[in-house]
């Protein structure tokens, strides 16, 4: 079991801002607050980049409300496709795509994950494979892709781990700092950051 221990007493957000190396991409939100830490790891990574490349950030915090908007879609369409599920075994392959709002929520509840791709310096997206947040096969990092999303996945993944951000397995896009999944994933007793609301 994983504890948290909120080391920030007050949370320490800021906002993202965009800059040469580092776009904001309105598609999801237009709430760049995220955890201070995080947004220096972020930065550091995009300017670690190979030139000619940047960061393109879809989503940072949000709030619990916002996350029950991307849960209960994503229940209804597993309840429907899998008629004979209990509601265990359709919670369970739920969070697998969404984080369970109720409980501990998601990282992005504690601002301390977005969710990212590449992007060419003329906001050009590099291709990934599948949408993001698409209730699809191909959507965990790992998946067979092509040869060119292969490479794009890993120079992501590679970028982002160099700051100390992991991803989440089940998707390529998501990564997080000092949450209950880096916690889990880096083999932690204890995350960093518990939901802000």
């Amino acid at each position: 079991m994983i504890k948290v221990s909120e080391r920030e007493n007050p949370v320490d957000m800021v906002m993202l801002v965009e800059t040469d190396r580092l776009f904001l991409n309105p598609l999801e939100t237009d709430d760049w607050r995220i955890r201070r830490v995080v947004c220096d790891k972020v930065i550091a990574c995009a300017e670690g980049l190979p030139n000619g490349l940047c960061l393109m950030i879809f989503e940072a915090f949000r709030s619990r409300a916002r996350q029950w908007e991307l849960w209960n879609p994503v229940v209804a369409n597993i309840t429907e496709n899998n008629p004979d599920w209990s509601k265990a075994e359709i919670y369970t392959e739920s969070s697998r795509w969404v984080s369970p709002p109720d409980g501990f929520g998601s990282g992005h509840q504690a601002g301390a994950a977005i969710d990212v791709k590449l992007a060419r310096s003329d906001r050009t997206e590099l291709e990934f494979g599948g949408p993001m947040k698409g209730l699809s096969g191909v959507a965990p990092t790992q998946w067979p892709v092509s040869n060119e999303i292969r490479k794009n996945r890993d120079m992501l993944v590679s970028a982002m781990h160099s700051v100390g951000m992991i991803n989440y397995p089940d998707e390529w896009w998501h990564f997080s700092y000092g949450d209950r999944l880096w916690a889990e994933v880096t083999n932690q007793k204890e995350a960093f950051f518990a939901p802000i609301d």
